[in-house]
This record gives C-alpha cells, sequence and structure tokens, in this order.
C-alpha cells in the first residue's frame, strides 16, 4: 500500500487582499476565544483528511463516537490529491475559518503551516516522557521552533529491498556502504536474471527529493543547520550526489531519471535488479502472487557514504493538527481525540487494518502486528534513524529547487557543484 508522498506544490502565504476575500465556512466559531457551547451538549468537532485513508479513518472516528459521549466527531474527506488538501488547507486557515478542527497534515508542511500561526501548540499536552514513546524522527516533524505544533499519526520510511537469494548464492552478507553494493556488479550480472546493481526514483518529483536526501543524510551531510540555514553546497554534499550520479551512470537502468515508485518497482519485480531503495509499503507488494521476486526479497537500512556514520531513511506520513482559530472547547475535544488517535490500542488498529506503519514504539513489537509484517523486526532499526526533509515554511519553493537542480545535475546538463550552489543560493533568498 502506498503512503502519502509530498508532490510539488507551491501557494505563496496568501496576500492580505486575498486573504480578506476569504470567507468562513461556517463551523464552530470565527475567532478563538468564542463563546464555548452549553457543556450539557457534546461537542462536535470536524476532522478533514484525505481519501486515501477514507474508510480506515472513518473507522477509527466511529469507534471514537462509540467510546464515548462527551465529544462527536464528523468527517470532512478531501480527494486523494496532496494540492487539493495543501490549498484547502491554506484557503480555510489563512481566512480564520473554524469550520474544521483537525486536520491530517503531511509532514512536510507543519514548518508552513506553523510559521503563520494558524496551528495550535500542544507543548503543554504531550510531555517529555510521553513524546519519548513515540520515533523520534517523527516527533521531529511535529516540532518547529521548538514547539510541538503537531503529533504524529502514522509514518512511513524508505529501506533497501534486495535479492536475498542472488546474495545467499554468492555467499555475501548485504553490504552497509554504497561502494559496497556497487563492488558486487560484476559478481551479479546473471544471476537469477539480475541485469542491474541497482534501481530507485530519480524523476523530477518530490521522489526525487526524498532520495536524494538520503543519500546526503547518509555521508553526513545536511541541507539546513540547526538555526534553519542552509549548508547545501558542502564537500559532504557534493560527494553524496556524485555517489548517486555514477550509480544513475553506471549501475541502473538507462531511464532511472524519469523513474518515481512504479516504473522502479516494476524492474525490481521483473528480477532485474539487485536492490531497490523503496518505501516500507513495497514489502507485500514483492511479495504478493505472482511476483518474480515472491519469497526472495530481504530488507536493510540504506548504505551510508565514505563519510558517513549511520543510515537514515526519509520519513513520510501524516500529523495530526489543530485550527488555532477554534475556541477552547473545542481544543480540548480535538486533544482528546488526538490522544485516541495516537494510543497503542488505535495504532495497533491502524496498523492492521490499513498497513500504515505506526508512530508508537511499542507497537513494533506487538506479536500480532509482527505476524501481519514480519520484516518489522528488521523495520524498527531503520524506522528509528528516520529523518525529516528540510524543515521549512518554504518547504514547496526548497523542493523545486532541489528537484530541479538534482535533475540537471543526474542529467550531466550542469555540473554537481553548480547545482548545490544554485539550491544553497535560492534557500538564502528565501530566507531573507
Amino acid at each position: 500500500m502506498k503512503l502519502f508522498k509530498a508532490k510539488k506544490i507551491w501557494m505563496p502565504l496568501i496576500a492580505a487582499s486575498l486573504v480578506l476575500s476569504l470567507t468562513a465556512c461556517g463551523g464552530n466559531s470565527t475567532q478563538s476565544g468564542a463563546e464555548a457551547p452549553d457543556t450539557d451538549e457534546p461537542v462536535t468537532i470536524t476532522f478533514s483528511f484525505d481519501q486515501g485513508i477514507g474508510q480506515p479513518a472513518q473507522t477509527l472516528i466511529d469507534e471514537y463516537n462509540a467510546s464515548q459521549e462527551k465529544y462527536i466527531v464528523e468527517s470532512k474527506i478531501l480527494p486523494q490529491d496532496a494540492n487539493v488538501v495543501h490549498d484547502d488547507f491554506v484557503n480555510k486557515l489563512a481566512s480564520g475559518d473554524t469550520s474544521v478542527d483537525v486536520m491530517a497534515l503531511d509532514v512536510v508542511y507543519v514548518a508552513e503551516f506553523a510559521s503563520a500561526g494558524w496551528l495550535t501548540d500542544l507543548t503543554q499536552y504531550f510531555d517529555q516522557a510521553t513524546q519519548d514513546l513515540y520515533l523520534p524522527g517523527t516527533i521531529e516533524t511535529a516540532t518547529y521552533n521548538e514547539k510541538l505544533v503537531a503529533f504524529p499519526w502514522f509514518t512511513n520510511a524508505s529501506a533497501l529491498f534486495y535479492r536475498k537469494d542472488v546474495l545467499e548464492q554468492l555467499g555475501v552478507e548485504p553490504p552497509t556502504t554504497y561502494q559496497g553494493w556497487m563492488d558486487l556488479q560484476s559478481q551479479v550480472q546473471g544471476v537469477n536474471d539480475v541485469q542491474y546493481t541497482s534501481v530507485f526514483q530519480a524523476a523530477l518529483s518530490e521522489a526525487l527529493v526524498c532520495n536524494w536526501v538520503e543519500y546526503v543524510a547518509n555521508n553526513g551531510g545536511e541541507i539546513l543547520d540547526a538555526n534553519g540555514n542552509p549548508v547545501v553546497n558542502t564537500e559532504n554534499n557534493i560527494e553524496a550526489t556524485q555517489i548517486m550520479l555514477d550509480l544513475v551512470k553506471n549501475y541502473a537502468p538507462e531511464g532511472v531519471t524519469t523513474y518515481n515508485e512504479p516504473e522502479s518497482e516494476q524492474v525490481f519485480l521483473d528480477g532485474k535488479a539487485l536492490f531497490i531503495r523503496d518505501w516500507s509499503g513495497f514489502w507485500s507488494q514483492a511479495n504478493k502472487e505472482g511476483s518474480k521476486v515472491k519469497d526472495k526479497v530481504g530488507v536493510t537500512s540504506l548504505p551510508v557514504g565514505p563519510k558517513g556514520t549511520e543510515s537514515h531513511s526519509t520519513l513520510g506520513g501524516l500529523n495530526l493538527v489543530i485550527n488555532n482559530a477554534i475556541d477552547d472547547a473545542h481544543k480540548e475535544a480535538a486533544i482528546d481525540f488526538i490522544k485516541y488517535l495516537s494510543s497503542e490500542s488505535v495504532q495497533k488498529k491502524m496498523n492492521l487494518i490499513a498497513a500504515q506503519p505506526p508512530v508508537l514504539k511499542s507497537v513494533y513489537q506487538d506479536a500480532e502486528v509482527l505476524e501481519a509484517n514480519p520484516f518489522y523486526a528488521d523495520f524498527y532499526d531503520i524506522i528509528m534513524n528516520g529523518k525529516a526533509r528540510p524543515m521549512s515554511p518554504q518547504y514547496a519553493r526548497v523542493s523545486d529547487s532541489i528537484q530541479r537542480n538534482i535533475h540537471a545535475a543526474l542529467a550531466e546538463n550542469i555540473d554537481i557543484k553548480t547545482a548545490l550552489d544554485t539550491i544553497q543560493s535560492d534557500i538564502e533568498a528565501l530566507n531573507k
């Protein structure tokens, strides 16, 4: 099952004239601090999410409503289109609309929404001890300016899926470095139909961003420093991008710079690649009936570069956020609902009915979850080291610059240093 991957989206923070022209769509109230409803009646809140998680989410909502009488949750389902969801939320929150209380927000947009003041600070509701129960990378995606402005709902991370039958035949363990995988090329050619050492996603898309930031992180680099300043054109990052280019030119199919997930997955499913970098949901696809690699697939951490010390995967997923414009009574109801969705029993249920990787550490040790997802025994350590993409209020523009320039470098239309210098300049301009 595919998880939500951010697509290239840019909608500038709405100009004052546009904001004034937008009207609220009705709902709880039009201003923060409005008079609370009669406490004898249940408080009704609206949860907005996209159709991709429609049925599983509705199942959880129905069970929550049946479990208590204090609050009622209604759903507002949007199309399964990242652009539509982002723009719908922006239009509502920028106008002070309170028709939606809780939103399922792609992790890459938390900084944008928080910087605009649209999200409720949740820090006081989830102390550090509570936060420590969750995967650290997911808490990172929910934090802006040292405040917890969202709470993780479910996540995803990439991993390296490889042909364990081929490595077993060669008598070698899965390498831990990019060079180690490259060194296998001459040995694996033709073994059990393998033609290529690697396949991944290098098309001009958000998938390219997810891939490239992993090469950077796994070679000890960063995109933004702790203060949000760009550190793109460093020697570590130049070397990391060169490794990616080497894989494109010498170890992957010729068309890899046009591949997103479906194209890269087909190469691996056809048995032609030694390994694929993909999201966790690919495990079930690789092992379904009809797959040429069924029962022949292993999973391991992404490789590290010469200057890397540990492996990091890119995190995806959705976070839960609360509209800062709603009144205190509705915020109280929203907090209760978020605590329900992030509880152990509900995290487990969401995984079992929708195959979404949980954010709560303990669920990865649950016997029933492990029976349904046996590769979680290996995947847990991978996702524990997952990292967020650059947490920038201008993420859409950051992503656009990375996509254009890294793709041009991989196509050898520009050299790597020029590509990274341009990204550095673009982000510096956005920060002014």
